[in-house]
C-alpha cells in the first residue's frame, strides 16, 4: 500500500535497530514501525 517501503530480508545494521527498539520500547510494534 506505501510504494515507499522496502521490499526484501533487514539488513544487519536494521536488525540491530529493531532489536535495540524492541528491547528498549518492548512490544509496542506500532511504535517500532514509526522509527
Amino acid at each position: 500500500l506505501r510504494p515507499n517501503l522496502k521490499r526484501g530480508p533487514f539488513s544487519a545494521q536494521e536488525e540491530q535497530l529493531i532489536i535495540h527498539l524492541q528491547c528498549s520500547l518492548g512490544n509496542r510494534w506500532s511504535r517500532i514501525a514509526g522509527h
